[in-house]
């Protein structure tokens, strides 16, 4: 019996210990996988208590189970940069849209996690029916060793949460003992952490008199465009001396405001957290994507607000209803009509859904339709990854250093839609739709990721500076007012969670500083903004500098750098800004899970803390 374990644990053992190191992890790389060893030691002296007809078997399946898991990370990790997470289980039905963005993921490499299985399986058929039986004492061995390993990893994940103050990242836990904590994390409901939320009160309540803007854009329609993947270091950028986003650009120099500090901050949902927060006001769920957690919910936020003003609402999607759960929670979200796939004709389809010309094109016809004043908000597709297009809709000419390259797929599809929405104005115009509307454009989410080494390389060379988590995570968001003769750049540090109170401010919807944990960023000096999920919670940029926490989710271990000279910054500087972005998401989190959206529009912030008290 003791051969059979230490058999199947071993082949586990090797391919996790090579995931971990294929994970960088930073620190405590023997131990962690150690820690991780004694997991699948309990769970393989868990199987040898099975009757011995079907001992080898379970062994067998086991295997098969954990190998499967870490092929599926391995692939996910590729893209993401993290371990896959339980919510995924939703998404199931959901693979088809973006099947070929997954299929870029797979590499032939990754199969070789299973060759272990196959000779374990050629074993088992060998073996399996001379399975001696188990004396009673030998099964209280193994139960007294499943419960000695189990906890021996609960104090170890103890440890770990005792360093990082309970900032439990893949890389200071480890696969297994991660996706153990993730499955228990997605049943639970968060805490409120008193202290922390309590400094952050100082800093969320904050009152402006007669607040710059207000009601600049009163009753003007409303166009909201978020733009798949657009990265702000496209704007104002030529190649080969063409202009990567000419449309952008020119209304960026005339009837606009230019927030040149924005940054996303999507969860696990991306570009429909994108949405979550910058409609609600709110972080994004840190254990699934924002619209499955809280589907249930009810919502103040801005298209709810607006309706409130006699506006008409509508989204528009070129992808199935069904897409992160839309179908669902739109009508909560405040959207009484929802233009999907479904609805719309699939006369040219590009890379994941329905090409961005042909849903703007398409989209007129409801507009023209709708009561005004309207809002009506665009979810674009054709920029998403893997960035695939035919030559006939590419744009640019590049016959340079980069062409054939990710980055120049990338820059094809984004002047693509660049030239889309440069159309849709167009008619607009026609339509006599465009001078009594604003339209409002910001990327969801970044598209070449930092720790992909090809898009590291080519955006370092091509920026020529590194790139940087402060640059990856920088989107564009501009509000384009026509006949205004407003012209501003605003440089305060900024997130898609301030999208809600400053848009309700020029919109002249009066909302109290104390009922979202967004800020307007007409009417702030300070700016901040905190990061979540795909780096370690913790991280955050302000005006002057950018921390992003160690991968192990130790503080002392972090990077922090001034944003304007690059020069590295002391860490201690950086930890009332660490406080206060794990307070903000502590908060937020608290409040989406109970459902009191509702409560701290008619009571404020504060009120969630005296109810806290009194328990």
């Amino acid at each position: 019996m003791l051969g059979n374990i230490v058999l199947f644990t071993m082949g586990i053992f090797i391919k996790i210990f090579i995931f971990h190191f294929f994970m960088e992890i930073p620190r405590n790389l023997l131990l962690i996988t150690f820690n991780n060893l004694l997991v699948i030691l309990a769970i393989y002296c868990l199987a040898g208590l099975v009757k011995e007809g079907r001992r080898l078997k379970v062994f067998l399946l086991a295997n098969i189970i954990l190998s499967l898991l870490i092929f599926v990370d391995a692939m996910y990790y590729s893209h993401f940069f993290t371990l896959i997470p339980i919510h995924s289980i939703y998404q199931v039905g959901q693979l088809g849209p973006v099947s070929n963005s997954i299929f870029t993921l797979l590499k032939p490499g990754y199969l070789l996690v299973f060759i272990d299985t196959i000779f374990l399986w050629i074993y088992y058929k060998k073996q399996h029916r001379t399975i001696p039986i188990l004396e009673r004492k030998h099964k209280l061995v193994l139960a007294g060793a499943f419960f000695v390993f189990v906890f021996s990893v609960a104090g170890g994940v103890y440890k770990v949460g005792r360093d990082t103050e309970g900032n439990y990242t893949p890389h200071n836990l480890g696969i297994i003992n991660y996706h153990l904590y993730d499955i228990g994390r997605f049943f639970v409901k968060s805490s409120l952490d008193i202290d922390r939320v309590e400094a952050v009160m100082d800093i969320v309540n904050y009152e402006t008199d007669n607040p710059r803007g207000f009601g600049l854009v009163k009753n003007r329609n409303v166009i909201v465009i978020q733009a798949e993947s657009t990265q702000n270091f496209v704007i104002n950028q030529e190649i080969e001396g063409q202009m990567i986003t000419p449309v952008l650009n020119q209304l960026i120099n005339k009837d606009s405001i230019y927030f040149s500090r924005y940054y996303e901050q999507v969860g696990w949902g991306n570009t429909s957290d994108a949405e979550f927060v910058s409609h609600n006001g709110f972080y994004p769920s840190t254990g699934t994507f924002s619209y499955k957690a809280f589907e249930e919910n009810d919502f103040i936020n801005l298209p709810i607000l607006l309706k409130e003003r006699g506006y008409s609402t509508i989204a528009f999607h070129g992808n199935h209803g069904s897409f992160w759960n839309r179908d669902n929670i739109y009508n909560a979200q405040g959207f009484d009509t929802f233009i999907s796939l479904e609805k719309l004709e699939e006369d040219e389809l590009i890379g994941i859904g329905l090409s961005d010309a042909s849903l703007f094109r398409q989209s007129i016809k409801h507009l023209k339709n709708l009561k005004q004043p309207f809002y009506s908000f665009y979810v674009t597709l054709t920029s998403h990854h893997p960035f695939t297009m035919e030559d006939h809709d590419k744009g640019l000419t590049i016959e340079g250093e980069y062409s054939g390259t990710l980055l120049e797929d990338y820059l094809q599809t984004v002047h693509y839609l660049d030239q889309q929405i440069g159309n849709f104005i167009e008619m607009l115009k026609q339509e006599g739709l465009y001078d009594n509307s604003i339209i409002v454009i910001y990327g969801d989410h970044e598209g070449l990721d930092m720790r992909n080494e090809e898009a590291n390389d080519l955006l370092s060379s091509f920026l020529a500076k590194p790139y940087e988590e402060d640059e990856m995570f920088r989107v564009p968001m501009i509000v384009h007012i026509p006949n205004s003769g407003v012209k501003e750049e605003v440089t305060i540090a900024g997130g898609q969670i301030d999208f809600f109170p400053t848009m309700a401010n020029l919109l002249g919807l009066s909302i109290k500083t104390d009922q979202v944990l967004g800020k307007d960023l007409l009417n702030i000096k300070e700016g901040f903004v905190a990061k979540q999920v795909h780096i370690a919670k913790g991280s955050f940029i302000d005006n002057d500098k950018v921390f992003i926490i160690s991968s192990d989710g130790v503080f002392e271990n972090s990077r922090a750098w001034n944003i304007y000279t690059g020069e590295a910054v002391d860490l201690e500087e950086c930890r009332e800004g660490y406080e206060r972005a794990l307070g903000e998401i502590n908060l937020s989190e608290y409040i989406l899970e109970n459902n009191l959206v509702s409560v701290v529009k008619e009571k404020g912030l504060e009120y969630i803390l005296s109810i806290i008290y009194k328990r």
